[in-house]
């Protein structure tokens, strides 16, 4: 059996998250490569945080949760494969290689939650400064916080103030799951962005999937808490600020790292939730 380690950048919101993807190759031509998204927060959780993370779930389309006993403090399964526990005042998320994958892995790393190393310190890119002003109309006031991160193939950028946040993701790369989930949840709106027709969509819970350059390069906003009739229009403006320069600021995969022997480079990509 191969491991294969590639760290990514998020998600960032309230709370941030530190993450990698963890892919183990078993050497055989039966059994697939297994990718395992391993997310832990950053920040401080609560209980009650915890709670209301479920309950965007249940809003964002993945369907109610299901506890899982014997795991932290508490434990639930959001989706097929996705696990989220919280353990002390951290969660530990992880995802991909179906139910018991993920309560194993869940096994292995809650031991080590409190000897992680601290935090990286809070830093800015200079592509998410060049749309702060668009980003605090969202959020109505000065952001408070910022938070951003660059790793090889995605740039995550945050603004925050209170319990509010708004983030990007810009990947160099197209992401056609994310587009087909974000035009099947309710209410969802096609929306023009960069002066393109119909490159965005608009989702009433706050998120806005777009894409510039032939579907190359993909950028995913998000609002938290989000209330569709006074923050939508501000949420478009942001991406439209972002769209002139998205071509330019997108991370670019090639030359793609060498895999571990046995590991495709397609296995080693980030896959972000």
């Amino acid at each position: 059996m191969r491991i294969a380690l590639a760290d990514y950048a998020g998600p960032v919101g309230d709370p941030s998250f530190d993450s990698c993807e963890i892919t183990v190759d078993h050497g055989t031509t039966t059994s697939p490569l297994i990718p395992f998204q391993l997310q832990v927060s950053i920040d401080p959780v609560t209980p009650a945080d915890h709670q209301e993370m479920l309950d965007k779930f249940v809003a964002d389309g993945l369907g109610p949760s299901t506890e899982v006993p014997g795991l932290g403090d508490a434990a639930h399964f959001v989706g097929a494969g996705f696990l989220q526990v919280l353990d002390d005042d951290r969660v530990l998320r992880v995802q991909g290689g179906g139910d018991e994958n993920a309560i194993q892995l869940a096994r292995l790393v809650l031991p080590r939650l409190r000897h992680l190393a601290p935090a990286p310190e809070a830093g800015t890119e200079p592509a998410c400064d060049a749309v702060t002003a668009q980003a605090e109309a969202v959020l109505g006031a000065p952001a408070t916080t910022r938070r951003d991160r660059q790793t090889v193939d995605e740039l995550r950028c945050e603004w925050s103030g209170g319990r509010e946040t708004v983030s990007a993701t810009v990947r160099g790369y197209g992401d056609e799951v994310g587009r087909m989930w974000a035009m099947d949840l309710p209410g969802a709106e096609p929306i023009h962005v960069g002066g393109l027709r119909d490159n965005g969509v608009y989702m009433p819970t706050g998120g806005i999937y777009f894409w510039m350059g032939h579907q190359q390069v993909t950028m995913y906003l998000r609002h938290r808490p989000h209330v569709s009739a006074g923050d939508r229009d501000a949420l478009i403006g942001l991406a439209d600020a972002f769209a002139p320069s998205l071509l330019d600021i997108a991370p670019r995969v090639g030359p793609p790292k060498k895999p571990a022997e046995g590991v495709s480079p397609e296995a080693m990509r980030p896959r972000a939730l």
